[in-house]
């Protein structure tokens, strides 16, 4: 919660694909520079949308019965496991997304302990950004309006992995690109 609340009044890049994290103070310049970067780069502005200290944004998860696109979540702390996002509530059957319910993972979500279940979407999406059956967790049991709005997924570490992503609070954009942070 700390990291969010300090990342909400600067400009901030998470460049994983060079491995750094670039903090810059918000002023109107600094903002021009981070756009005029994401457009070069091919980089879309996805709305972004804070709900208490988890960051939210467009995306899409999509398995052999269909795809849904809406709000997910947008992950920058933790631990940085192997998965790449997490399917909440009934979405990945809905989808048809291959789960393997004999293998359940003891957990925490939001501190309280928690069963997930290995499972391998067909894609993952934020804007242009994109993962092909890709190892997930789906969690059934997870509630899908805890904010009062439904959260189908939350992508983490695994997914960003060769992007940088951008957070601007000024204008409520997040702006992923592939590659190095330029």
């Amino acid at each position: 919660m700390i990291g969010t609340w300090v990342f909400t009044h600067l400009l901030t890049t998470f460049d994983y694909a060079g491995r750094h994290l670039i903090l810059r103070r918000r002023t109107p310049e600094t903002a021009r520079k981070v756009r005029a970067a994401a457009a070069r780069a091919g980089a879309e502005a996805l709305p972004l949308w804070l709900a208490e200290q988890y960051l939210h944004t467009r995306g899409s998860i999509t398995g052999v019965a269909g795809s849904r696109s809406g709000v997910v979540g947008v992950n920058f702390g933790g631990s940085g496991g192997e998965s790449a996002a997490v399917v909440f509530g009934e979405t990945a059957e809905q989808l048809g997304i291959r789960s393997d319910y004999d293998r359940p993972i003891g957990t925490f979500a939001h501190s309280h302990p928690a069963v997930t279940y290995p499972c391998y979407p067909k894609e993952i999406r934020l804007g242009d950004a994109a993962a092909k059956d890709i190892y997930c967790e789906t969690h059934p049991q997870a509630t899908l309006a805890p904010y009062g709005f439904d959260i189908r997924a939350a992508f983490f570490h695994s997914f960003h992995k060769p992007y940088n992503i951008t957070v601007d609070f000024t204008d409520m954009n997040l702006y992923i690109a592939r590659g190095k942070a330029t």
